[in-house]
């Protein structure tokens, strides 16, 4: 038995069956859920460091100088030589300081005898005075010269003090303990006070210069936290406050330059290099997520938040950027779960899949 068909059905079948086809070509497949992975965001103390590479210089005079002139006798050290705060290490000639201080003291004796027989002088006019032997005006004056007498005699034992100190300063000593480094004079140099005989290597106060860029001059102020490390010592971390801040610009490399004064911890050497981090400020509570998390996107910095298969592109603002972590100030509260692998694949609405290595 045959089945018949009209012209006008089969033309209408044919219609319907090229529409159905249509259809379903036109309709897109389901998107595949993106692979990633995720981490809560967290709470922890964030700093706002600022680093540097500055030096080491010693907190002490490097020069051994005389404090008074004369022809040198004597050198007791040599280059390479420790010495110890006080140690004699030169000496100059001291015949004409001796002599001077020779001289004052005889001169202080010399006042001293007239000042006792002054005083006896007065003591016999007060008698007549009262015996009315002499007048009032003959006691005034011998008292008068009592009085010049003992002024001279205080000036005299004053010089003599002076003679003394000098005639001490003869020997040259040295400032501090450390370690001769050069030696500047030989007997029988004339030399001048203040003129350097040897210059001295002392490590057991350092100062710490640093420098730092001119834009942040308004960022950094005495108090502040530094953090030291030397090569020498990289086991040996030293955290100390700012001292001073020199708010003169170098002409060369326009940077400022910072410095804090320590006690050497040991191992440490003036004209070595410190590396060095200040603190500039400190945020206990900051929120931070794994670097990847973060993705440029043409409108910002973004974060994708997961909720349940989904995940919902959020707008944020970035301060501290580390190897370890990004602080998030805005646009993210500490707990949320965001993706990290993979995060660069979605986009707002996107369906997820966790790994589930990482969600356990």
């Amino acid at each position: 038995m045959r089945t018949w068909i009209r012209p006008g059905c089969a033309v209408l079948l044919a219609l319907m069956l090229v529409a159905c086809g249509q259809e379903d070509a036109a309709a897109p497949p389901d998107q595949p859920a993106v692979l990633i992975t995720t981490e809560l965001a967290e709470q922890q103390v964030v700093e706002d460091l600022e680093f540097s590479l500055g030096r080491l210089q010693s907190n002490v005079d490097p020069r051994i100088a005389a404090e008074v002139s004369g022809r040198v006798l004597s050198v007791a050290v040599e280059a390479g030589e420790s010495v110890q705060r006080g140690q004699v290490v030169a000496q100059l000639d001291a015949a004409d300081y001796r002599a001077a201080a020779d001289g004052a003291a005889a001169d202080v004796r010399r006042l001293e005898a007239l000042v006792e027989q002054q005083q006896r002088q007065v003591e016999r006019y007060r008698q007549l005075v009262q015996e009315n032997f002499f007048s009032v005006n003959a006691l005034d004056e011998v008292e008068a010269q009592l009085t010049a007498l003992r002024a001279q005699l205080a000036a005299a034992r004053s010089g003599v003090d002076r003679a003394r100190n000098n005639l001490d300063r003869t020997a040259v000593r040295a400032p501090a303990s450390g370690v001769i480094a050069e030696r500047l004079v030989s007997p029988g140099d004339y030399i001048g006070a203040g003129n350097p005989l040897f210059h001295l290597s002392t490590d057991q106060m350092l100062r710490v210069v640093l420098p730092f860029p001119e834009v942040l001059s308004s960022r950094l102020a005495v108090g502040q936290t530094l953090r030291l490390r030397v090569p020498t010592a990289p086991g040996m971390p030293v955290e100390l406050p700012i001292t001073e801040i020199r708010p003169v610009i170098g002409a060369q490399n326009r940077a400022i330059e910072v410095l804090a004064e320590m006690r050497n911890p040991g191992g440490w050497r003036p004209g070595g290099s410190v590396n060095g981090e200040v603190v500039l400020s400190r945020r206990e509570d900051a929120v931070v997520i794994p670097p990847l998390a973060v993705i440029r996107r043409p409108s910002g910095l973004v974060v994708y938040v997961v909720t349940d298969d989904q995940v919902q592109e959020r707008l944020v603002k970035v301060g501290v950027e580390t190897a370890e972590f990004v602080e998030i100030v805005e646009g993210l509260e500490a707990g949320e779960q965001v993706a990290v692998e993979g995060a660069s694949y979605l986009t707002d609405g996107a369906r997820v899949r966790i790994a589930q290595e990482r969600a356990a």
